[in-house]
């Protein structure tokens, strides 16, 4: 019962060709890092230069993080720009579901689209400028610049007693 009562999140991403066929589906549970719980803090108090979640990134872990992770984990190949392995996450990509019995359910919908070709692609977290919000780890995909990488994101608040 304990658990029923934690902040869930949960994503599944599509992979879709340049004709739209897909190509690949990855379905796995998040956890929130320390930093995560920081930005919903921050946000919660209205603590200047608080930000909202503005980037999806993907990453190349083996494992899952522990609560104390900072950052995702960087391709083995340095050439590799920050900027190719992020998107921008906007507020029109969320939605706020206030109507269900025992949480409050938050889902985000954003497209990455890849500027390079990246294989082995393994993690992807959400992050509020610099700052990390979460991980969560799956079997590896390739990403390719022709394609649509879609992350859908379910977040759940519980209330109540």
């Amino acid at each position: 019962m304990a658990n029923e009562r934690k902040i869930r999140g949960r994503l599944r991403l599509t992979v879709r060709s340049a004709d739209g066929a897909l190509v690949a589906e990855r379905s796995a549970s998040n956890i929130v890092v320390r930093g995560g719980a920081a930005i919903v803090a921050k946000l919660f108090s209205g603590a200047a230069g608080a930000v909202p979640i503005s980037q999806v990134q993907v990453g190349f872990a083996a494992d899952s993080g522990s609560a104390e992770m900072k950052s995702l984990t960087l391709p083995a190949d340095a050439s590799i720009p920050l900027a190719a392995l992020r998107s921008a996450v906007k507020p029109e990509n969320f939605q706020v579901v206030t109507d269900q019995a025992g949480a409050v359910q938050v889902n985000i919908n954003a497209v990455f689209h890849p500027t390079q070709d990246l294989t082995d692609v393994t993690e992807a977290g959400l992050l509020a400028g610099e700052d990390l919000y979460n991980q969560v780890v799956f079997e590896p995909l390739a990403l390719r610049t022709s394609q649509d990488i879609t992350f859908f994101w379910q977040v759940n608040f519980p209330f109540g007693h």
